[in-house]
């Protein structure tokens, strides 16, 4: 028998002011303000064992090169052998691989040895063509689901995969929903942050709509503007920092979306996991409920909280300090197991370990497993 979600919730408490020495005074529901004491070293009730459930995975398929006309994507390599992923106007440098493609077997094997169970793996944000007209992305998309059913389908019972949708037309979208859920034995669905012009637009009521009656979970990633529509900040540019630092402020910009829009609240079976776990939000979530408690926002303070406690992440933050800030501030029942697997910023479950919270069942619950 699993913990009551009460009782889990009193152990993870319990175990980070073991492991951090701290107090909290508590704001709502939410636990925000730590006070300083003397670090005693971790501990990590036995009942809260984590079974390794991946969210947060990527796939190309080479033979979905030039299939988006003049978007690409196009792989190249320089004199020295190194390649680069060009999508639209994005170049992603990959360095030398012999190639785009990872069978299902290979993965399998890289499973293994990183200790993951399970895995959810679903399109790159670079290939998501949220503004490539409908014909385009539809077709992109249709086929990318079915490569990656097939892909997944070399061991279905810990391959899982996210539906493509092609958000340009969001009644295509719906159609390609069920069709993956009906037929390709998809598990839930992934757009990208930029799916509409915000994210609470009632363009895409009939999406979110369509995952409640559907059952299945959406996925929200970030993305790189200008890919294949509006230009971002040019300076993001340097040092990939539209990456690095853009990929958060696009995931905290859509948590706020989602929650000030009233998404949930109208969508109220709607489950909704934000990658990296949500941004910036953890940090600035003392602020914007600041702003929310003066009487200005679309949403009071009750409703604003009531979200944010409904909102599913995924803990792949790089350090310590921001996973257990994301603990404390976002629901620990709903934050699950992200890796970003093969990527440049690969994390393993090995390294959220520590954290006292059972992101395996988390998972199985968002996931349906």
């Amino acid at each position: 028998m699993g913990l009551h979600p009460g009782r889990r919730r009193q152990l993870v408490r319990s175990v980070l002011r073991q492991r951090r020495g701290l107090g909290w005074r508590s704001l709502g529901s939410r636990v925000l303000a730590p006070r300083h004491e003397p670090h005693r070293p971790p501990r990590r009730p036995a009942a809260l064992v984590m079974s390794a459930i991946d969210t947060h995975a990527h796939l190309f398929f080479e033979t979905l090169l030039g299939s988006v006309g003049d978007l690409g994507p196009f792989l190249t390599r320089d004199a020295a052998g190194i390649a680069t992923l060009t999508t639209g106007g994005f170049d992603y440098v990959l360095g030398k691989i012999p190639g785009l493609d990872r069978t299902a077997e290979q993965r399998l094997d890289e499973l293994d040895k990183a200790g993951i169970e399970v895995q959810v793996v679903s399109a790159s944000p670079l290939w998501y063509f949220s503004h490539t007209p409908a014909e385009v992305a539809s077709r992109f998309a249709s086929r990318y689901n079915e490569l990656l059913s097939e892909w997944t389908s070399a061991d279905p019972a810990r391959l899982k995969a996210l539906a493509l949708l092609p958000v340009s037309d969001v009644g295509a979208a719906v159609t390609e929903l069920e069709r993956a859920v009906r037929d390709l034995n998809v598990v839930g669905a992934v757009i990208g942050t930029d799916a509409a012009e915000d994210l609470d637009h009632p363009d895409l009521d009939d999406l979110y709509a369509a995952c409640s009656d559907l059952d299945v979970p959406l996925f929200i990633h970030s993305v790189v503007p200008g890919i294949d529509g509006p230009d971002g900040d040019p300076r993001l540019r340097r040092w990939l920092r539209d990456v690095t630092i853009g990929y958060p402020f696009e995931e905290t910009i859509a948590t706020t979306s989602l929650l000030l829009g009233g998404v949930l609240r109208r969508h109220s079976e709607l489950d909704i996991c934000i990658s990296h776990g949500g941004g910036a939000v953890p940090f600035l979530l003392g602020r914007v409920r600041a702003w929310v408690a003066t009487g200005a926002a679309p949403v009071d303070l009750a409703d604003f909280d009531e979200g944010y406690n409904r909102l599913w992440f995924d803990v792949h933050v790089h350090s310590d300090k921001s996973a257990d800030l994301l603990i404390e501030t976002a629901n620990p029942e709903r934050l699950v197991l992200g890796t970003n697997f093969g990527g440049w910023d690969s994390s393993s479950p090995a390294q959220v370990e520590r954290l006292p919270i059972d992101m395996g069942a988390n998972a199985r619950r968002l996931l349906r497993l």
